[in-house]
């Protein structure tokens, strides 16, 4: 073989040889690169980058935290805390006449947070006349019509204050009062007995809207 063709070959070889070596050296390189590249999430080095080193504090759960109960909202709050339907029904109440009241002054004195007319009073009343000692019906609320749907409440009626005069002190006699309820009720603070009130209203018989003395 020609002195030449084998020099060509021998530098061929050399030449393919460096380029395999350069070959391997790149793949080498970029293996590394990638591997870089590519974090172990449940490596040690990430752990605790995530969690931190051990020596840092960490706060304590509170010892009552299970104890601790769900803030109520305010719907909740709102629904427990309304009453029942049953509690807040609008209902008819039975009243007493007292001394000086008129149909004005039940409508819109008396009973004025219900909103009442006169009509109102009387179209529940037909046929009553204002008398001390006489029973109204009193409607719940204006254009509650003339009968009563519901129970009737009794409506406690105030006790008349006693009347001054130069003859001593006259009062308006009450439905169910008695000689012994006038004198040991009414007017217990004066010590009196029920023979010394009937004998200082000899003949008057015990009926509301009557006037009697009181020694």
């Amino acid at each position: 073989m020609d002195r030449g063709v084998k020099i060509a070959i021998f530098i061929a070889s050399i030449v393919s040889l460096s380029l395999g070596l350069i070959w391997d050296q790149v793949l080498s390189n970029a293996r590394v690169a990638v591997q870089a590249e590519e974090v172990d999430e449940l490596g040690p080095e990430t752990m605790q980058a995530l969690v931190g080193p051990p020596e840092v504090l960490r706060a304590e759960t509170p010892q009552d935290f299970e104890a601790v109960k769900p803030v109520e909202t305010a719907a909740e709050s709102d629904a427990t805390a309304q009453p029942s339907p049953a509690a807040t029904a609008p209902q008819w109440t039975e009243y007493v006449i007292l001394s000086g009241d008129s149909w004005w002054k039940l409508a819109h004195n008396k009973f004025k947070e219900r909103g009442l007319e006169i009509a109102d009073l009387q179209a529940a009343n037909p046929g009553v006349e204002l008398k001390p000692g006489v029973k109204l019906r009193i409607p719940p609320y204006k254009g509650a019509g003339a009968v009563a749907s519901g129970p009737v409440v009794a409506q406690p009626a105030a006790s008349p204050a006693p009347v001054s005069s130069a003859s001593g002190t006259e009062y308006i006699v009450q439905e169910g009062d008695s000689w012994w309820k006038i004198a040991h009720e009414r007017f217990k603070g004066r010590g009196l007995s029920s023979e010394q009130v009937e004998a200082a209203n000899p003949g008057v018989r015990l009926r509301a809207g009557a006037k009697i003395k009181i020694p």
